[in-house]
């Protein structure tokens, strides 16, 4: 079998799956047979049986499991899969007509441990077919190793953004952290880590539909603060895991990788939190963790120039000022 879509599935309304799934199973001729589908149920109030019994496909499995949030859900999935390369699909995004199958006949061809792709963002719940077009032009770059993509870009977090291939992350056992928020990010980094090639394609694949009760925005106060726990946690975890590889592999991308994590997290009480309170509680705790001052390394003018800032605390209030603007 040649890919495996995983979708984890948690109370959401039917239509969202149901567009999911369509998304998928209309990119491929009733011929085809070299792909499935395996949606893991999350402890859904009503498990989504009948969407997925509405397909009536052999090659789309439903899996419940108790709710254990979406890193349980990807484990579980992953477990199942056959595939030789691994999408992930949230439930509630969905796939651009006419792109699965020129990017999976690049991944069989090219055979990259990782391939890249574009997205785009919407608010419409509605997903309409394209007519399938026989033939797709479609740019693919010289592969590099994971540690060396993670050192020039910053990496996305999401495991939505890319095929990868199963064995890579079977052989090295990576999995998601469970039972937590913000669990994409060990196992993306990971997975960059191990990887001995990376391309990217120029091509829009994925549509993330952004809802406004989704898990990143929702505005409730106890919500945010159980997000920054978790961001805090992603943090120590990745630099665990560093810390262990330092000896054995090359690091610098993911040290990258950690550092803008940082960042995030820099970015993300100064648009939250009072002065006072980052002042007070926030720099403190990250100074006892050694997060901040930030390190001064070479990761372009535009790290540089907000470190240089964000390291004098008259700098720090001053971006804080600006994201409470840019949130309002």
């Amino acid at each position: 079998m040649h890919l495996s879509i995983i979708i984890p599935h948690y109370n959401l309304h039917h239509s969202l799956l149901t567009r999911a799934i369509d998304s998928v199973v209309s990119q491929w001729n009733e011929e085809h047979a070299l792909w499935e589908i395996i949606v893991v149920d999350d402890g859904s109030n009503q498990p989504p049986a009948t969407v997925v019994n509405s397909f009536h496909r052999n090659n789309i499995r439903l899996y419940c499991q108790p709710h254990r949030r979406q890193g349980a859900a990807r484990n579980f999935g992953l477990s199942q899969a056959q595939g030789q390369y691994v999408l992930f699909l949230d439930a509630d995004d969905y796939i651009l007509p006419n792109t699965l199958a020129p990017l999976l006949n690049l991944a069989l061809s090219y055979k990259p441990d990782i391939l890249r792709f574009k997205t785009i963002t919407t608010s419409s719940p509605t997903y309409r077919h394209q007519p399938k077009s026989s033939t797709r032009l479609v740019t693919i770059s010289q592969p590099v190793t994971g540690e060396e993509f993670m050192l020039r870009h910053h990496l996305p977090d999401s495991p939505v953004l890319f095929l990868f291939r199963r064995d890579l992350a079977m052989s090295h056992n990576i999995r998601f952290p469970e039972d937590v928020y913000l669990e994409d990010c060990l196992f993306t980094a990971q997975l960059h880590h191990f990887a001995t090639a990376v391309c990217i394609v120029d091509t829009k694949v994925y549509a993330y539909y952004q809802r406004d009760n989704s898990t990143v925005n929702k505005a409730e106060i106890q919500h945010k603060v159980m997000l920054r726990q978790h961001h805090l946690i992603a943090i120590e975890q990745l630099n665990s895991f560093i810390k262990d590889e330092n000896e054995r592999n090359n690091t610098k991308g993911l040290q990258h990788k950690h550092t803008l994590l940082i960042v995030d997290y820099l970015r993300r009480i100064c648009r939250d939190l009072s002065w006072a309170s980052i002042r007070k509680e926030q720099l403190p705790l990250l100074r006892s963790k050694g997060l901040y001052p930030l390190p001064l390394r070479h990761y372009g003018v535009k790290y540089l120039l907000f470190a240089c800032i964000a390291n004098m605390p008259a700098g720090l209030r001053i971006i804080r000022f600006l994201s409470r603007c840019r949130a309002l």
